[in-house]
């Protein structure tokens, strides 16, 4: 009987022991608590470069999304002014025999933005993701001047502005 008396102590001390080894773990289960991410963000109006990398082009409805950042790769919040000008183009196989007959050789649509002078065209949203832009064109229309639905590529230069700098402007996405 004490035999039976010792075993079932033993065998309760150790179950303990062995629950309570288990709260005992402050290791994070080997993981490291992680400081909060660093904020790589600045003010368009503090930024003294800006680049535009292009994520998103629908041309015929002319939805754009697109990164600013700067030389440093910090993103860029608050931008507001800027200039857009979407082009459209004939086929390039020369659908049209007669380029001359044809008043243009591409179409453009522009949309700009002067925030002080409270006078913008088409909309441009920020993110929640910092340095992540969308802009939508509510009345592009290729129909203006197009000689048959010749238009079928479609390319965008894009302009941000801010106090110190703007963005070399180049037509995207790239030839």
């Amino acid at each position: 009987m004490m035999n039976n008396i010792r075993l079932a102590s033993l065998l309760a001390c150790s179950l303990l022991a062995t629950a309570c080894g288990s709260d005992s773990n402050n290791s994070n289960d080997g993981g490291e608590i992680a400081p909060p991410p660093v904020d790589t963000a600045i003010d368009i109006d503090k930024a003294t470069s800006i680049q535009v990398e292009l994520i998103g082009f629908e041309g015929v409805s002319g939805a754009l999304s697109f990164n600013l950042s700067d030389n440093e790769q910090q993103a860029i919040t608050q931008a507001k002014d800027y200039k857009i000008i979407y082009f459209g183009f004939p086929e390039q196989s020369g659908k049209i025999n007669n380029p001359k007959g044809w008043q243009r050789w591409h179409l453009t649509n522009s949309y700009s933005c002067n925030n002080q002078e409270k006078q913008c065209e088409g909309i441009l949203t920020e993110s929640e993701t910092k340095g992540n832009y969308t802009f939508e064109a509510p009345d592009l229309d290729w129909s203006r001047g197009d000689s048959d639905g010749v238009v079928t590529r479609y390319k965008v230069a894009i302009e941000i502005k801010g106090a110190l700098s703007s963005n070399e402007v180049a037509l995207l996405p790239p030839l």
